[in-house]
């Protein structure tokens, strides 16, 4: 009754594919305190393991077979983000972004095109263009270290990160400087004085992301740039997000937990004024 009623919640999302009753039902026997068999590798939750007859009329879930029907129908949903009026992706910087995603395996990706003045727009209208809510409107910026100091540790020290925030936040600086400068081993951390940071020149964006203003995206961008997103955007109520596309009329949408896993380099408490 449990697993059906939250099915039924579930379904009132919109989510009415496979795929994501799948995910669902997988996340909800994680949840169960599930039992893990000693004769095989297959998963039950602790309520048909503690029923006989349940437990006679269900077979264990095996969660790889669900993994791997779920990413097959997930594959086949993917599309690429046809360009208006042509076939194919013409724009050369969706298509960057548009190989990462699919390299990356992220399947919940969505693509949509917006209208010329979407920019115009205050957040609420543009959110109801997208489908989505505000808190899910989110960006993509170049942040410098402008007092950056070479450690040899690209990642954990980089002169540039591509920082992903929510349209209704703001990043705040110091708390940015604070976080990355904890990223390096203690022994290795430098003085808060070697940490200054603001957003990028224009022109240094354009040539390291690839990207022009307010169409970067932290996938598929020309250089190697870690990436952080705002621990905000981790615990959307909804757990979907729209960011730049590659192209200024292009939005992509995802869900957090895909982004997490091919998208993001460290999720960091820096931004203020988000929900």
């Amino acid at each position: 009754w449990k697993l059906k009623s939250q099915m039924l919640s579930f379904e009132s999302w919109g989510h009415h594919d496979e795929a994501q009753h799948l995910k669902y039902y997988m996340h909800l026997s994680s949840t169960s305190a599930p039992i893990i068999s000693t004769s095989s590798s297959s998963i039950t939750s602790s309520a048909t393991a503690s029923s006989p007859s349940a437990s006679s009329a269900s077979p264990p879930l095996d969660l790889e077979a669900l993994e791997k029907r779920i990413s097959e129908l997930e594959a086949k949903q993917l599309k690429s983000p046809q360009t208006p009026g042509r076939r194919g992706v013409a724009d050369p910087n969706v298509r960057r972004v548009y190989d990462a995603v699919k390299s990356n395996k992220q399947y919940s990706s969505v693509w949509k095109w917006v209208p010329k003045d979407y920019y115009k727009w205050d957040l609420p209208k543009r959110a109801s263009q997208l489908n989505c809510t505000v808190p899910q409107l989110c960006k993509g910026m170049l942040m410098e270290n402008k007092s950056w100091k070479d450690t040899s540790s690209p990642k954990l020290n980089a002169r540039f990160y591509l920082v992903v925030v929510q349209y209704c936040s703001s990043i705040d600086a110091k708390r940015l400087e604070s976080e990355v400068r904890t990223l390096l081993p203690a022994k290795e951390r430098l003085g808060a004085k070697d940490y200054s940071f603001s957003v990028a020149k224009e022109s240094d964006s354009d040539t390291l992301t690839g990207f022009k203003h307010n169409s970067v995206s932290p996938l598929g961008m020309l250089t190697d740039i870690p990436v952080i997103v705002d621990k905000a955007i981790s615990e959307l109520e909804r757990p979907f997000f729209y960011m730049g596309g590659g192209h200024v009329d292009l939005k992509l949408g995802m869900s957090v937990m895909d982004f997490l896993k091919g998208g993001a380099t460290f999720v960091l408490d820096i931004g203020v004024g988000g929900k």
